[in-house]
């Protein structure tokens, strides 16, 4: 699981062409990236790097412009119900899958059915759409879905690769292995999917029919580049030195030490986005002692200095988390920084009313002579190295508290089956998301993790719950953000989790290639529109 900066690049916008040089055709990328897939397929991965890389293999219905409108994709225009319960999508004709199968409103189905599907287990897309009460084909390029309610973010829902489209045939015949990666992962974008060898890399090959871009995109027809191998090199310092030598063009996840180095490289551009969604976040258990007791909850989160933390560490290129939500996302409450946090009195007050008054010879806090202690898992495979650095920080920001906090990597696989049966005190992870619904993903009573979701504090709060659906249900923008700052409000004041950082998107390139393209959300560039020169 997985993001306030100035734009290098902005997201959404391309970047800039070489003075006099025109794109041509038949270029060859390479692109290094920190961390591996964990699933390939993101109708269930909840990953933000499986759903940007795969946008490439991927189409949706929509296009979410940067400024919030939407264009026509795969469907060309959409009526909405008086409602608000019934979206009727008008389909391309034309447009087939990489199998040489037609799109049409029958695959559009089979896709949403299988997305809402127990036996998917999807462990986000399913979220996107879960008022999805059918989809109703009307002829082979008339679809309409119906919604078991009005649902504000459906169309944006619609416009994510999350909710992208496989071949049904592939559906039918390949299901359980579109998680691995390869020729099964069928869709109808620019790129197929050619090949992937766990643990080293995958590679796309050209559409060459593609013909069925955004309305709004500069490019309709096929991808200039003819291929692009992506690369696994979780080292930050390998993907820099390969991109310095040559070895890849592009590079993801630029560590903060690294940004002003490879911004004054020659030949390199590195750019910055903003993220949406949910900043790295220390959710705790509610479920289970100590946090069952809002009291430790709100000890722990008094307990860390983190403007200091995240100054210290990141150098200035992060931003201290101030709410639960990332700033760049519509109804983040910026009035709330500086309204909770770091209140060193506070903390120890509320450990004292926990009874936790003694010391023993290590300096941390018990009671009855039993330290106060609290475990973090992870999952070394997919945990990014900086986060890891942050969470040893916060390890000796507690120990001045007298709180003893172990970090424990849980890795071989066994990490989700922890994670699901609620074994832990503390886990942490960031998410992206465009719109606030995000906060019904981390926070609502339906959403726990073993049945599907994100609610990594176990969170059980009807009076959350209340807001959360209500901003579902409303249009009213003003009206929205008013819903969503008293959301945000009561996950803090209730000490559901520490929101801790905000990490801006960084990536770099060589300048020799052109054309990329920042989308909001992205974590790595689109490469519809990228070309390099041709030998």
């Amino acid at each position: 699981m997985t993001s306030s900066a100035v734009l290098a690049g902005c997201s959404g916008q391309s970047s800039p062409t070489a003075a006099g040089a025109d794109p041509v055709a038949g270029g060859h990328l390479t692109v290094g990236i920190g961390t591996a897939i964990d699933c390939f397929d993101p109708q269930i991965s909840p990953s933000s790097l499986t759903s940007s890389i795969l946008r490439g293999v991927y189409d949706s219905l929509v296009y979410a412009n940067p400024d919030g409108s939407f264009s026509p994709w795969l469907a060309t225009s959409w009526e909405i119900s008086p409602d608000a319960t019934t979206y009727t999508f008008r389909l391309r004709t034309g447009v087939t899958f990489h199998d040489g199968t037609a799109f049409d409103a029958a695959a559009v189905k089979a896709n949403f059915d299988r997305i809402v599907d127990p036996a998917t287990a999807s462990q986000y897309a399913g979220q996107l759409i879960s008022p999805y009460r059918g989809a109703e084909v009307i002829d082979p390029h008339t679809v309409a879905v119906h919604l078991a309610a009005p649902y504000s973010p459906f169309l944006r829902a619609v416009a994510s690769p999350n909710l992208g489209f496989h071949s049904p045939k592939s559906l039918t015949e390949n299901a359980a292995d579109l998680c691995q990666g390869g020729p099964t992962q069928v869709g109808t974008g620019p790129f197929t999917f050619t090949s992937a060898t766990d643990g080293e890399g995958f590679t796309f090959t050209r559409n060459d029919t593609y013909n069925w871009a955004p309305a709004s995109s500069d490019r309709t027809g096929p991808a200039y580049l003819t291929s692009v191998d992506y690369r696994i090199l979780p080292e930050s310092s390998v993907r820099l030195g390969a991109l310095t030598s040559g070895e890849v063009d592009a590079i993801d996840q630029v560590a903060a030490t690294d940004i002003d180095a490879l911004a004054s490289t020659e030949g390199i551009e590195v750019h910055r986005a903003d993220p949406t969604g949910i900043p790295y976040t220390y959710f705790f258990n509610t479920d289970r002692a100590p946090f069952n007791d809002p009291r430790a909850r709100l000890a722990i989160q008094k307990g860390v200095d983190l403007n200091t933390l995240t100054q210290g560490i990141f150098q200035g290129k992060y931003a201290p988390a101030a709410a639960p939500l990332n700033p760049a996302t519509f109804a983040y409450d910026g009035t709330l920084e500086g309204t909770w946090g770091y209140d060193p009195d506070g903390a120890k007050t509320l450990l004292d009313e926990l009874g936790y008054t003694a010391t023993d010879a290590d300096g941390y806090r018990t009671k009855d002579g039993k330290r106060f202690t609290i475990a973090l898992i992870y999952d070394p495979t997919y945990q990014k190295p900086e986060r890891i650095t942050y969470d040893t920080a916060v390890q000796d920001a507690l120990r001045t508290l007298g709180v003893e906090l172990t970090i424990t990597p849980i890795g071989n696989g066994s990490y989700i089956g922890v994670r699901n049966s609620g074994a832990y005190d503390i886990i942490a992870f960031g998410w992206s998301g465009s719109d606030p619904d995000v906060l019904r993903t981390i926070y609502g009573s339906d959403q726990q993790l073993a049945d599907g979701g994100a609610n990594g504090s176990h969170v059980r709060d009807p009076e959350l719950d209340t807001l959360l659906q209500q901003g579902l249900t409303i249009t009213d923008p003003e009206q929205r953000a008013t819903i969503y700052s008293a959301a945000q409000k009561r996950i803090l004041t209730s000490g559901y989790g520490l929101p801790a950082y905000v990490a801006p998107v960084v990536t770099a390139a060589s300048t020799r290639v052109q054309g990329l393209t920042y989308a909001p959300d992205a974590t790595v560039p689109a490469l519809d529109s990228a070309w390099t020169p041709v030998d």
